[in-house]
C-alpha cells in the first residue's frame, strides 16, 4: 500500500519530537542530475560509529507527489540500501545502473559515462546550434554518430578521469524504470533518505531531504527544479556537494514537507557544473575530526564555455551558402586558427589548421558530408565562431 505523509497535527508535533542531533545520522552529501542517466547520490556517515545501510532507503517522491512505493510495490520508487557496513566519516556512492553501451540515445536509456566517452559540443540537432545551460554556457556531451541502424556512442581510446562517472560507483540501483524508479530523479522530485523502506505517516523516520515533498516547482514556480536566492537552477543539470559545516540532514518538516510551508533553496549546499564528478567519493565534514584532503579539482569539470573562448564575439562570413560543389571561403577581420565541418548531430567530419596570419582561407567540404551542415571556425584568440551551411542538391 502506498503511504503519504499524514499532514496533521502529529506531523506538527514530529517535528520536535524526531529533531536530529549534530553527527548523529546519515545524511546525503551530494546529489548529481548530470546528462541523460548520469544520476548518483553520496551517503556520508557523520559518526563515529559504523552503520549498516540495509537499514536504510532511498524514496523518489516524483512531480510534487506525497507517497513514494515501496520496493515490493511496481513500480516502486523506494530501494533498500545494501547490506554494506558504511565505516565512521566514510561515504558511500549509488549511482543509476544504467552501464549497457548498447543502448543509446532512446528516452530513458543513455548510458552512465565510463571515462571513454568522446566528449563534445552538443549541437541541437534542429537548429544546429550549440547548446546552452541556463547560465549561457556551452554544454558539453559525448558524441554519438547515427550509422543508419539508430544513434551509437562513440568512445575513444584515452580514457579521461572527469568523464568517469561509473568508477565512482559503490553499487548500481535500479536498473529497469518500470521496476524501481527511485534513481530516476530529474530536478523536480524531492529526494529523501529514510530508515526502513516506506516513510512512516508522521515522518519520523526521515533521515534527510532534498527539495521539498508534495510540491513540483514546474507548477508552484513555472521552474523545472527548486531555484537559489538568484532564481538558478539547484536540483537540475548540476552537482550540489553538502558544505562542510553541515553536520545533519534536513528533517524539520516545516522546511521538508510543502503543505506545511516547506521551500528549498540549496542554501546549505556548494552548487557546481553538471557532471562534475571529482567531488564523489570524498566528502569534507566538520565532523570528522580530522577530515581528508579536499580533491584536486583543477580538472573537476567538463569543459566550460570559458576555455574554448566566447562564442559568435567576432563576425565572420562564409560563401557561397547555400554551397555548390566543395570550395568553401572563410573571410573575417580576425585570424583564423583552424575550421572545422560538422553534420547536423554535432559529429565532427572535417578539420583543417591554417598557420600564419590568414583572416580568409579556403576550405574543401567532403562530398560525403551531407546537405545540413555546421561551419565552426576557432580564432587566434580561442573564440569560436559557428554558422549553419547548406548544401545544394
Amino acid at each position: 500500500m502506498k503511504r503519504s505523509l499524514l499532514l496533521s497535527f502529529s506531523i506538527l508535533f514530529s517535528a520536535a519530537v524526531f529533531a536530529q542531533s549534530d553527527c548523529s545520522d546519515l545524511f546525503i552529501s551530494e546529489y548529481l542530475d548530470g546528462y541523460g542517466n548520469n544520476k548518483a547520490l553520496e551517503i556520508y556517515n557523520p559518526t563515529s560509529q559504523p552503520i549498516n545501510l540495509s537499514a536504510y532507503s532511498i524514496a523518489r517522491f516524483s512531480n510534487g507527489s506525497t507517497s513514494a512505493p515501496p520496493p515490493s510495490e511496481r513500480p516502486a520508487s523506494t530501494v533498500q540500501l545494501p547490506d554494506v557496513v558504511l565505516q565512521p566519516r566514510d561515504v558511500y556512492v549509488v549511482v543509476l545502473d544504467k552501464r549497457d553501451m548498447n543502448q543509446w540515445d532512446s528516452q530513458l536509456e543513455k548510458p552512465v559515462w565510463n571515462g571513454y566517452n568522446v566528449i563534445d559540443t552538443i549541437f541541437d540537432q534542429v537548429t544546429g546550434d550549440p547548446v546552452l545551460d541556463q547560465n549561457g554556457n556551452v554544454l558539453f556531451g559525448p558524441q554519438y554518430v547515427d550509422n543508419g541502424n539508430g544513434p551509437s556512442a562513440i568512445f575513444g581510446n584515452v580514457y579521461n578521469e572527469i568523464y568517469d562517472l561509473q568508477g565512482k560507483a559503490d553499487v548500481f540501483l535500479c536498473p529497469v524504470y518500470d521496476i524501481n524508479r527511485a534513481m530516476y530523479f530529474n530536478g523536480n522530485d524531492a529526494v529523501v533518505l529514510l530508515k526502513g523502506t516506506q516513510v512512516e505517516p508522521d515522518g519520523s523516520n526521515l533521515v534527510d531531504v532534498i527539495g521539498v515533498i508534495g510540491d513540483d516547482p514546474t507548477v508552484t514556480i513555472m521552474e523545472d527544479a527548486w531555484v537559489d536566492a538568484n532564481g538558478f537552477w539547484v536540483t537540475k543539470d548540476r552537482t550540489i556537494v553538502r558544505k562542510r559545516d553541515i553536520k545533519k540532514g534536513r528533517i524539520t518538516l516545516t522546511d521538508v514537507i510543502y503543505s506545511l510551508g516547506g521551500t528549498f533553496d540549496g542554501a546549505e549546499w556548494e552548487s557546481y557544473p553538471k557532471n562534475s564528478f571529482c567531488y564523489m567519493g570524498v566528502h569534507i565534514c566538520d565532523c570528522d575530526p580530522n577530515p581528508p584532503a579536499m580533491p584536486n579539482t583543477t580538472e573537476c569539470f567538463y569543459r566550460p564555455a570559458s576555455s574554448v573562448g566566447e562564442i559568435n564575439t567576432i563576425p565572420f562570413e562564409i560563401f557561397p551558402n547555400p554551397l555548390a560543389g566543395n570550395a568553401l571561403t572563410i573571410s573575417s577581420e580576425a585570424t583564423i586558427s583552424s575550421v572545422e565541418i560538422m553534420n547536423i548531430l554535432g559529429q565532427k567530419i572535417q578539420e583543417e589548421t591554417f598557420r600564419g596570419q590568414q583572416n580568409r582561407v579556403n576550405f574543401s567540404v567532403n562530398e560525403a558530408a551531407g546537405k545540413f551542415l555546421i561551419v565552426k571556425v576557432i580564432f587566434e584568440n580561442n573564440s569560436i565562431g559557428i554558422q549553419k551551411l547548406i548544401r545544394e542538391n
